[in-house]
């Protein structure tokens, strides 16, 4: 397996420091939202894998809040991930 060139890591690095949860105003990287970031260069593909954990309680109201959070954060890195990599494939999961 190939190691990642240090300058897409770092490419990696700032859009998770600099992309903030809005409700907190931490960052991705300090949140840890983020758990893998998967880069195909050949194919020119990233995939980022995001780890929001669902509400404990089963309350209507609180999905309908995750969900759009969730959706939202997800937006926010695919276009960080567009303005960095232009031309490429960007998939969030």
């Amino acid at each position: 397996m190939k190691e990642l060139d240090l300058a897409v890591r770092d490419k990696f690095d700032a859009v998770l420091e600099k992309l903030k949860e809005p409700q907190s105003e931490l960052s991705f990287a300090e949140l840890g939202l983020v758990k893998k970031i998967s880069y195909h260069e050949k194919e020119r593909t990233i995939v980022a894998h995001m780890d929001i954990l669902s509400p404990r309680l089963e309350c209507m109201a609180c999905a309908a809040v995750n969900g759009f959070v969730s959706e939202r954060l997800e937006r926010d890195l695919k276009a960080a991930l567009q303005a960095e990599f232009p031309g490429w494939t960007i998939e969030v999961k």
